[in-house]
């Protein structure tokens, strides 16, 4: 993978993950700055939702793959 692959895969990384937190689906700790699963399943759904939603939108770049595996990596792992 080049270096501008992995530059845009960690872009698209990052978007999610801020929506995650934004939508309730991850906690961030502002004290530690870490990032905890949270247990509310309809943030979880909302996430996933708004973060296709700027995929079809053209705020987060990759196909639909990418989005989804990006999504669920970082909500499962």
């Amino acid at each position: 993978m080049s270096s501008w692959h992995l530059a845009e895969q960690e872009e698209r990384l990052v978007l999610i993950e801020e929506i995650c937190i934004d939508k309730g689906a991850l906690v961030l700790d502002t004290a530690t700055d870490e990032v905890y699963f949270s247990a509310d399943e309809e943030a979880y759904k909302n996430a996933y939702v708004t973060v296709f939603q700027a995929w079809a939108k053209g705020t987060i770049k990759g196909t639909a793959e990418q989005i989804f595996e990006g999504t669920k990596s970082i909500l499962e792992d």
